[in-house]
């Protein structure tokens, strides 16, 4: 940072509010006519560390706040809701200081409008573990739209330059995985569905399951398990990886509430109050990018919008792509990077969910 000119004061204001993040991690709760912080010390530090008043930040993440007909409703939480508030919080915080930090880094990188640059992107991150939840789902979605766009470059558009160039070369088969994505992002697709349940408050997980399975069930690409009652699956480019359902409709949900913001505007820290300035209540129909007048997007629709945007910078760009080798017990070669050179500028990115850059 120091490099890039970062200002002591922005350094130390950085790792200030990154140390509140992992502080309000801390925070527990426990059950006494609704949820009750337990953990006062956390508590505390984070309050001290955001430059927050601690009683207001104990009220906002045990009790949900809101107007009606001009009055103010006080909900109490459940443990569930109070973590589910906590955690909101934090990643709120987290996105909206990242986004700074990028800023900040294009304005001291950028030259002229016409500037060239060349950018590293980082491919390999296929995930799949003994149990597979929402996080796995939408990272297997990056890596199965950046699978197609190595596709079509190192087979489909190398062939036909071989062919314009007359060349003597043997075909290569390859699996084409647009299916896939058709199953994945598609109108009626799991994305679409996943969201469309998430708007239903009386939505549920099972409810979510039984969608799938009714409108995919016969599709080649999906898996219906027969044994696991929670869980679909999915045939991607690299494997097939089994999903399980539980929880995902509500990691889909953005959980960041309006009392939630304007408590963190009400900051005695500038920093903090400048991260959230400008960002819309639900109230205004819009929070944190919203691209919808009527609803809140969800986290998976934010996902995929970041991605699409991605996409659309590779679009633009020449990419040379780069073999690495990964270890493995069966010695193969897997790609790991691609290494695009750019022809007009890139501001540095972040697909959202994601640590990638």
């Amino acid at each position: 940072m120091q490099t890039m000119q970062f200002t002591e004061e922005n350094i130390s204001e950085i790792l200030r509010l990154l140390a509140g993040i992992l502080h309000a991690g801390n925070i527990e709760f426990m059950t006494a006519g609704g949820a009750q912080v337990a953990s006062k010390s956390a508590l505390c530090w984070t309050s001290e560390l955001l430059g927050l008043n601690s009683d207001q930040l104990a009220e906002v993440l045990t009790h949900r706040s809101m107007i009606l007909r001009g009055e103010e409703i006080s909900t109490p939480l459940t443990v569930e809701q109070a973590v589910d508030s906590r955690d909101s919080m934090a990643m709120a915080l987290y996105s909206q200081c990242f986004n700074w930090i990028i800023h900040k880094l294009n304005n001291r990188i950028r030259g002229k409008e016409d500037f060239k640059s060349i950018s590293i992107l980082d491919i390999f991150g296929f995930e799949n573990f003994e149990v597979n939840r929402f996080e796995q789902f939408n990272i297997n979605y990056a890596n199965e739209k950046l699978q197609e766009y190595f596709n079509k470059h190192i087979f489909s558009l190398e062939q036909l330059e071989y062919n314009k160039e007359g060349l003597v070369w043997v075909d290569v088969n390859w699996m084409d995985n647009g299916e896939c994505l058709d199953l994945i992002e598609k109108k009626l697709g799991l994305l679409a569905l996943m969201n469309e349940e998430s708007h239903f408050p009386k939505a549920t997980d099972d409810t979510l399951l039984e969608k799938l399975h009714s409108q995919h069930s016969k599709n080649p690409f999906y898996v219906k398990p027969r044994v696991a009652v929670h869980c679909f699956g999915v045939r991607h480019y690299a494997a097939e990886v089994v999903y399980d359902v539980r929880g995902m409709l509500e990691k889909n949900r953005d959980t960041f509430r309006d009392d939630i913001l304007n408590m963190l505007r009400e900051s005695r820290l500038d920093f903090v109050y400048d991260l959230f300035e400008h960002v819309l209540s639900r109230n205004k129909q819009d929070t944190l990018r919203s691209s919808t007048k009527h609803r809140r997007p969800t986290v998976s629709s934010q996902f995929k919008e970041s991605l699409h945007s991605l996409m659309a910078t590779l679009s633009t760009s020449n990419p040379y792509f780069i073999r690495c080798i990964k270890p493995n017990t069966h010695k193969d070669v897997t790609v790991l990077t691609i290494c695009v050179k750019l022809q007009t500028a890139l501001p540095l990115h972040k697909v959202s969910g994601s640590g990638d850059l």
